[in-house]
């Protein structure tokens, strides 16, 4: 009867027709480029309809009476194609557009899907690299308040789960991130921070920039073209600059990486003090900026972390049971099964820890989820499969 099942589930997979999806995109527009702007608003959109088709193949099967009984819900990810833009408007410079496209299932993640948990994130704090360039319109909180906003970006996704830890610091140099250094000589402490939150990816950030593009009052000393060229300029033009970084939590490793660089119109009084994350800032055309650069964000970010694996940490063991710490909120349910990974650490040529995992040849059988945890049961006792806290499981 698995073998049918199985076989059944293969054959529907396999003669799924492409999902029409319908998402939208945004792109701020420079020197009139609209067709350069539609473009770049058009790949956002095909992120985010890719993540809408993506899933995983799930049955839930119960035999009743000599009945099989399956209720299926079967959905997949891939590339898109005949793209369609069904509707596009400007407003304030920003070009933002929808579209109608087909998302074809046979081109899935590598190992050919993409399992249906919530993967979770902890954001730490954004460090400024200049920090005098937050006197002009009081933006000091800018180093926790865009983390926050960032955050509550990624869980309005709904594809990953982000908690806010921007009280937490990543990079002692910002100018070398994300290859800096701590005091003892050590890398980053990524691997540390992400244990100690409880997630499975850690992403940080660096702001490299948010000067005036044309100083109001240029230094005496300037050039006389560069200052003809800051008299023709729009007035009150502000850059914008971020690095974004996204960890492993359990190694520490650097996995993916993100520049964003766009400008905004700073149009309010010099002397204002906004604040940052302000009702004012967001009605400013550089908060809108700013704002459509956090969604292109919460999107990398999800797309990126799209075909990862899911990880989580195992707690506590008692008998032949163990405690993960991811629940009913991760998409965890009863009956899912996971691989167990024996969680080593070893030392590089310079004594630096660093966290291996390696199969170990078990599954475990999830038999209670409650919000925040879940508990699994194994074949025998834990001690005798020397399973233990701080290990992990898998599903890929």
């Amino acid at each position: 009867m698995k073998v049918l099942v199985s076989s059944l589930l293969l054959l529907l997979s396999l003669s799924l027709p492409a999902q029409v999806i319908q998402a939208e995109g945004q792109a701020i527009i420079y020197n009139q480029d609209i067709n350069d702007a539609r473009y770049r608003a058009t790949q956002q959109a095909i992120k985010q309809a890719t993540l809408q088709a993506s899933a995983l193949v799930r049955s839930n099967d119960s035999l009743s009476n000599g009945t099989l009984n399956s209720n299926l819900s079967i959905q997949a990810s891939g590339q898109a194609d005949n793209v369609d833009i069904i509707s596009e408007q400007v407003f304030d410079n920003i070009l933002s557009l929808t579209i109608e496209a087909n998302i074809n299932t046979d081109d899935m993640c590598d190992n050919g899907t993409v399992n249906p948990y919530r993967k979770s994130v902890g954001v730490t704090g954004f460090a400024l690299q200049s920090p005098q360039q937050a006197t002009l319109g009081a933006l000091h909180n800018i180093g926790r308040q865009l983390p926050k906003n960032l955050v509550d970006a990624i869980n309005q996704q709904g594809y990953i789960r982000a908690l806010a830890a921007t009280h937490l610091s990543v990079y002692p140099d910002l100018i070398n991130a994300p290859t800096s250094a701590n005091n003892d000589g050590s890398l980053t402490d990524v691997a540390r921070i992400g244990e100690d939150l409880g997630v499975q990816y850690v992403i940080s950030g660096v702001i490299r920039d948010i000067s005036e593009l044309y100083p109001k009052h240029p230094k005496d000393k300037t050039p006389l073209n560069s200052l003809l060229s800051w008299a023709n300029k729009e007035d009150g033009q502000r850059s914008f600059m971020l690095d974004l970084y996204i960890y492993d939590g359990f190694s520490g490793a650097l996995i993916f990486q993100h520049r964003y660089d766009e400008v905004g119109n700073w149009d309010t009084e010099e002397n204002n003090k906004v604040g940052f994350g302000s009702s004012q800032f967001w009605a400013l055309h550089y908060g809108k900026v700013v704002a459509q650069t956090l969604n292109a964000m919460s999107i990398d970010t999800s797309d990126d972390l799209r075909c990862q694996p899911f990880v989580a940490n195992i707690f506590r063991t008692q008998g032949n049971q163990i405690y993960l710490n991811a629940g009913a909120l991760a998409g965890i349910k009863k009956g899912d099964q996971f691989q167990v990974f024996r969680r080593y650490e070893i030392f590089d040529q310079l004594q630096n820890a660093q966290t291996q995992l390696n199969n170990a040849n078990i599954n475990v059988t999830i038999t209670q989820v409650q919000p925040n945890f879940a508990i699994g049961e194994l074949a025998v006792e834990a001690r005798i499969l020397n399973v233990q806290q701080q290990d992990v499981v898998i599903a890929w």
